[in-house]
């Protein structure tokens, strides 16, 4: 599980890896993810898919990176492990048959397996929560694919079997209570509210047949992600639906789009210390000495006693 500020985890590919991974892998998540890092999640994810690459039988600086889609001859591909630069200097299959590229070596070591490389920001797909007005003004011809994402609902999470059926946890419940270990004298009081949710992506290209790559890419990428995500908070990720296609001839620019809903179940937890309790006061005060049905009656001795009303009667 990755820490606070520190790189997710990474898909693997291996079959076994998948069918049969240890508890340690995919161990219930310790955290809960709020919206805004599933999104800081997936951008992180996207990065860490693009950069995905193994090695092929046509030399030693041969790569194939077969999730990236913008690969040209002088783009710089980093090696975040090495430290290292390389420069693609021939592009022998592009994106979409396997991604094939040259590296130039540049006197650096070979390429182990385990080493993580990352594409510029140029070869990457764009991630944004908003269509900005920098993309809206960018020519056609310098557009990049694009993924934008937003929150298309947002309710209190449901108790049931079904996202947003009833009932619904409407208001924070009490999840723990257990004793301060550090502060004798309080408890920790932990609350928690589910919440159902869904975001939708739109999955902007150049072309319709693109836009069409892009959408199934994207989906691929988010079956691969799941699990990484599940393990850093997320309760549940479905895929809800996909919406019809559409194209847009907005801000002078004539695009494609497709658009995918995806459901996420997330909870937000709050930890309130408590003292506990040590001395109960009570004052009490009445406005009339006497109960009802009552008298007050002096003693011989001048003292004050009360008098049953209907026994002194009786006796006269």
């Amino acid at each position: 599980m990755a820490l606070p500020g520190a790189k997710l985890e990474s898909f693997n590919e291996d079959t076994f890896f998948l069918t049969n991974a240890e508890s340690g892998d995919m161990r219930k998540a310790d955290r809960n993810a709020s919206l805004n890092q599933i999104t800081t999640y997936i951008y992180q994810s996207l990065v860490d898919f693009q950069g995905k690459w193994e090695f092929v039988d046509r030399g030693p600086w041969v790569i194939s990176l077969p999730n990236a889609r913008y690969l040209a001859v002088g783009d710089k591909i980093t090696n975040l492990t090495a430290k290292k630069t390389y420069i693609i200097t021939e592009v022998i299959a592009q994106p979409g048959k396997g991604g094939i590229v040259r590296l130039n070596n540049q006197g650096a070591p070979l390429l182990s397996e385990g080493e993580v490389l990352t594409l510029e920001e140029k070869n990457t797909v764009n991630f944004e929560s908003s269509y900005s007005r920098y993309y809206q003004d960018k020519p056609v011809a310098e557009w990049r694919d694009t993924v934008v994402f937003r929150v298309k609902r947002r309710e209190p999470g449901t108790i049931g079997k079904h996202p947003f059926d009833p009932p619904t946890e409407i208001k924070p419940r009490i999840r723990e209570y257990y004793p301060d270990e550090k502060h004798p004298g309080c408890h920790i009081m932990v609350s928690g509210q589910w919440y159902d949710n869904l975001i939708q992506f739109d999955c902007w290209s150049k072309f319709n047949n693109s836009a069409d790559d892009l959408i199934e890419w994207f989906e691929d990428f988010m079956y691969k992600y799941t699990w990484v995500w599940k393990k850093n908070g997320v309760n549940e990720i479905l895929y809800w639906m996909r919406n019809v296609d559409t194209e847009s001839v907005k801000f002078r620019n004539d695009l494609a789009v497709r658009t995918v809903i995806y459901y996420f179940r997330t909870e937000k937890i709050v930890t309130v210390k408590e003292y506990d309790l040590k001395q109960i006061d009570i004052y009490l005060s009445a406005s009339n000495a006497s109960p009802s049905g009552f008298i007050e009656v002096a003693t011989a001795s001048g003292l004050l006693d009360i008098s049953d009303r209907n026994f002194e009667a009786n006796i006269l």
